[in-house]
């Protein structure tokens, strides 16, 4: 066993904040990179004034997402700031920011410049819409983000107004692939010794996660609706009131609906056209869902038996 983690020796240099940028590098330092986190004048990443809570006067938001790293303060605006911000991207191996599509470049820091200093930097570029397109200068929102690709007019009751999920799953998905493109980069790097400017976005992020939804529009041609907290694709897979709470109940074969037919009392069940299949059991989940909680009802019998 060794102590060494797998990204010692790395040195990253942050210039993001809120949150894909920062929960990106997060990764990264808690895997052993050196991160130097550039923060703004005047107060620096915005996230140090999300709360409550805070802690010892440090928001807990901020402490959580900018953990093992060091910060610096620049003016990236002042000839001094940009001087010093290259000099620390001259010896860096990874630079990430997340600035809205071009300002790096306006100030003479953008991959044309840094690269050629370093041209074995790996210089990655988080946006809300991509670095080119229509939308390409907006801000970027995890709220906006979730909206524009279609995650929360998936996301809630049959009938219900569209919810944004619980997490602010855009952003973090696109720090998720901001790392993964990162590693691709530098893997890469370590074979030809030359760096590579990759990018995402936090749309591209909302989308990737419309798995089984974008299959359902394409197969379809038809919106898919909002389903509560059932499943698009099995049935029986929700949640279920019982005597103590809600109990999430899943199904996921044919040989999972067997054993939970017969462990609820409900073998009968096996026996009705209806639910013979999953096919069948997602054209009747209305039906279905009533046929598990009559006769004393999944609710108690679950917490019986759990």
């Amino acid at each position: 066993m060794t102590n060494e983690r797998a990204l010692d020796g790395v040195t990253v240099l942050d210039a993001t904040q809120i949150l894909a940028g920062p929960f990106c590098t997060m990764h990264m330092s808690d895997m052993g990179a050196n991160v130097i986190k550039v923060e703004k004048p005047g107060g620096g990443d915005d996230t140090r004034r999300i709360g409550p809570p805070f802690i010892n006067g440090e928001s807990a938001a901020f402490l959580q997402l900018n953990r093992n790293k060091r910060s610096i303060v620049l003016d990236l605006r002042a000839e001094k700031g940009k001087e010093a911000f290259k000099r620390l991207a001259e010896k860096s191996d990874v630079l990430i920011e997340n600035g809205r599509p071009g300002s790096m470049d306006r100030l003479g820091l953008g991959y044309p410049d840094i690269s050629a200093l370093n041209p074995a930097i790996v210089y990655c570029s988080i946006s809300g819409f991509g670095l080119t397109g229509p939308y390409a200068t907006r801000p970027g929102f995890d709220l906006i983000a979730q909206g524009m690709s279609g995650q929360m007019a998936i996301n809630g009751e049959l009938g219900g107004a569209p919810l944004k999920v619980g997490v602010p799953i855009a952003d973090l998905n696109a720090g998720m692939f901001a790392l993964h493109a990162i590693e691709a980069a530098f893997i890469c790097r370590l074979r030809t010794g030359k760096g590579q400017h990759v990018e995402t976005s936090l749309l591209e992020a909302g989308l990737a996660y419309t798995v089984w939804e974008s299959a359902f529009y394409f197969a379809t041609g038809e919106i898919p609706p909002r389903i509560g907290s059932t499943h698009r694709l099995i049935a029986p897979y929700q949640s279920f009131a019982t005597k103590d709470g809600h109990m999430n109940v899943g199904a996921a074969n044919q040989n999972n609906w067997v054993r939970l037919a017969n462990a609820i009392g409900r073998s009968d069940l096996l026996e009705d056209s209806r639910f013979d299949s999953n096919a069948s059991r997602l054209e009747n989940v209305t039906a279905l869902r009533e046929q598990l909680i009559q006769h004393a009802g999944i609710g108690n019998l679950f917490a019986q038996w759990w």
